[in-house]
């Protein structure tokens, strides 16, 4: 048994992938706030992390339609990915 029971997913019949969210975080760029949410897989070792971004938009979070879902070997290396995405998103 692994210390984390998601990397013991394989022993369990059906479950094919395993995914924990690690962190979330906030930021916000010209008075829009953004929900950066990073995830780390125990299944798939060529994307051990990646960063979901949502927008709040009249009080409700949703998942950005445009977003670049930034992987990384680090988890704090994909949430950087994201904040620059999100600020050139804005410069644009």
């Amino acid at each position: 048994m692994a210390v984390n029971a998601l990397e013991d997913f394989r022993c369990f019949a059906g479950i094919t992938e395993s995914w924990e969210l690690v962190k979330t975080g906030l930021v916000i760029i010209a008075e829009m706030s953004y929900k950066l949410e990073l995830w780390h897989s125990y299944s798939n070792p060529d994307i051990p992390y990646y960063v979901s971004t949502y927008v709040q938009e009249n009080g409700v979070w949703r998942k950005l339609p445009d977003q670049s879902f930034p992987i990384a070997p680090s988890g704090d290396e994909a949430l950087r990915t994201a904040m620059a995405f999100l600020v050139e998103k804005h410069a644009a």
